[in-house]
């Protein structure tokens, strides 16, 4: 076998892979295409690992936005604490922001503690 022959069977792969089809049909995709089991098995790990990878760098960036986010509104709220300005929709505006700031850090946190339990295809994100 080619490694063009590998390299466009692992294309499929990755592409069942990360349209989260199941397991037992990747792998009878890659019996079908005459892939021992030893070589399946490193195929779909491959693939695996590189949607986890995809999961966990949006993730990741959600976490970062939210805790800019949050310090952001802190930053705001301990300002107008000590400063001579203080109104009451600079105080909503800072708090909305430690809110939705807490909330995108939670989620992409978890998101990328996570990731290997995401179900349900990538391309579906929003």
């Amino acid at each position: 076998m080619t490694e063009e022959h590998k390299d466009r069977i692992y294309q499929g792969v990755r592409r069942m892979v990360i349209w989260d089809e199941p397991r037992a049909d990747v792998f009878y995709r890659l019996e079908v295409n005459g892939l021992d089991p030893e070589q399946a098995k490193q195929m779909y790990d491959k693939a695996r690992a590189e949607r986890i990878a995809i999961i966990r760098g949006g993730a990741g960036k959600q976490a970062i936005l939210g805790f800019l986010l949050l310090a952001a509104g802190l930053g705001a709220l301990l300002w107008l604490s000590i400063g001579p300005i203080f109104t009451r929709q600079s105080l909503a505006l800072s708090a909305v922001a430690v809110v939705f700031g807490t909330w995108n850090f939670s989620k992409g946190l978890i998101y990328f503690l996570f990731a290997h339990t995401k179900k349900g295809s990538l391309a579906d994100e929003d």
